[in-house]
């Protein structure tokens, strides 16, 4: 039991032992934490401007850094570097006890350090020196950029040949202070000069006024343009830009006639109005018998013939505002002429072989007392040319109609069956012979009549005789069912 109690005992003296020692260790260690923040100053750091350029451009970073003092003693420091950057103030600052300072710090590394860090974030320590608190280390957080990240330029890819102005934006991407910049757009189509600010992340609108009269004249393609930006007075910032001019195609057709005696001459032209080179073609289509008489002021490239009908081309390239024309000529003199000529001998030949007997058959319907059908026919025969002799007069009747015998002083020399005979004896020029007649038939016939021609044949001042035909007749009869 006793030797229980004892190791009890000696198991509390060992817990208070080791208690003992915790609470000395931990003071032991928070003695210096206690002792550093009652003798150091306190910094804090708020970025205004943050970003640098990789160029040789002398904007520096900017930062506002509050110095606060929680000692019951003034104390004065300096603030430098020693990397390769510019750090300011380089003067001395003052922070009073238990107050705190604000100044504003100037941070531009040199071209080694940029070149060291590289593009993107970079850490600077920079040594806060105080009387007499020490020296304390700290750093800046800079971000390093070209400058082809912190501006931007969102110019049109393209341009139409009508557009009178070009509008885009010039951005700051970035929390730096650019300030003043002077710039200069140059292209084909404008070239302007303008001042203005570019405040750290912000925007500002470009208006350029184009050149239209170049516009209309040049031809479509690709277009560099020139941004160039004076960044602080010292430093040429350059962005090239490709513009493209959009493509119109527009072709013009003009087309007039002019008229002449024996034919006509058409001109063609075609007129590129766009702003790309064109291939054209004028096509004229003629006739086989219209192409042996047609002209041009200019060659045609082919000539393709397809059936009754040939094709006339003429194909050139044309620049933009530039025009081809063809003069087309058909001369229809020599058709004309031949036509003429046809003509005349045509109606020599006429008037030579034309028949000198003419002879016409007419035929009327009549009314009987008994309801018969009936026809009068009546013939006319007439020497138009020089005196003929024995002329004799044939004519048959139709089929299924009889002859009325009664002719009176046109009474047929002769009548056998169907056929009637005249002898008119001579004629001399000009006299003609009339006779008629009247056939019938108690049937009324059904459909259309053919009357036959009557045949006259006479002998000519040659001795040669000569048979000249009437023409013939349709008379209509019952109509059918």
């Amino acid at each position: 039991m006793q030797k229980i109690f004892k190791e009890i005992k000696l198991t509390q003296d060992m817990k208070k032992m080791t208690l003992f020692y915790l609470v000395f260790t931990i003071l032991l260690f928070s003695l210096p934490f206690i002792q550093a923040q009652n003798n150091t100053l306190i910094i804090e750091k708020v970025a205004i401007y943050d970003v640098v350029t990789m160029e040789e451009v002398n904007i520096p970073a900017e930062y506002n850094v509050t110095i606060k003092n929680p000692n019951n003693y003034d104390d004065f420091f300096k603030i430098y570097t020693l990397l390769e950057a510019s750090l300011g103030p380089a003067s001395t600052q003052s922070v009073p006890a238990g107050l705190e300072t604000t100044f504003t710090v100037i941070l531009l590394p040199y071209d080694i350090l940029k070149e060291r860090c590289g593009e993107g974030t970079c850490k600077v320590q920079y040594y806060l020196k105080a009387d007499r608190t020490g020296v304390i280390e700290d750093s800046f957080t800079i971000k390093i950029l070209s400058l082809e990240k912190i501006i931007s330029a969102d110019v049109p890819t393209s341009i139409a040949r009508d557009d009178s102005v070009l509008v885009f934006d010039v951005k700051n991407k970035e929390n730096i202070n650019l300030g003043e910049i002077q710039f200069t757009f140059e292209s084909e189509f404008s070239t302007t000069e303008q001042t203005f600010s570019l405040e750290p992340k912000s925007s500002q609108k470009i208006e350029l006024e184009l050149d239209t009269g170049k516009l209309k004249t040049s031809k479509a393609g690709d277009y560099e343009a020139e941004l160039k930006f004076l960044i602080n007075d010292e430093y040429e910032h350059v962005v090239k830009k490709i513009i493209t001019l959009e493509e119109i195609t527009s072709i013009k057709t003009d087309e007039s006639s002019k008229f002449t005696f024996f034919g006509f001459t058409k001109t063609i032209t075609k007129k590129n109005e766009g702003n790309s080179p064109k291939f054209v073609t004028i096509e004229i289509i003629k006739n086989k018998f219209e192409h042996g008489f047609t002209s041009s002021s200019i060659p045609p490239t082919s000539e393709e013939p397809s059936g009754a009908i040939v094709s006339m081309k003429w194909q050139r390239e044309l620049e933009p505002g530039e025009s081809f024309s063809v003069e087309i000529h058909t001369d229809y003199t020599i058709p004309i002429i031949i036509l003429i000529l046809i003509i005349i001998v045509a109606v020599g030949i006429y008037l030579v072989k034309r028949p000198r007997l003419i002879v016409k058959k007419k035929a009327f319907k009549i009314q009987t007392k008994g309801g018969e059908f009936a026809i009068k026919l009546v013939l006319l025969v007439k020497n138009i040319g020089q005196q003929i002799t024995n002329v004799k007069c044939t004519d048959r009747l139709p089929h299924m109609l009889k002859i009325y015998e009664r002719f009176g002083a046109s009474k047929p020399d002769k009548i056998e069956k169907n056929t009637l005979f005249w002898k008119f004896g001579d004629l001399m020029p000009g006299e003609e012979r009339v006779v008629s007649y009247i056939i019938y038939s108690k049937v009324v016939p059904v459909g259309t009549i053919t009357i036959p021609k009557a045949v006259v044949s006479y002998i000519n001042k040659k001795d040669m005789r000569k048979v000249v035909s009437s023409n013939s007749l349709l008379v209509m009869g019952e109509p059918e069912e």
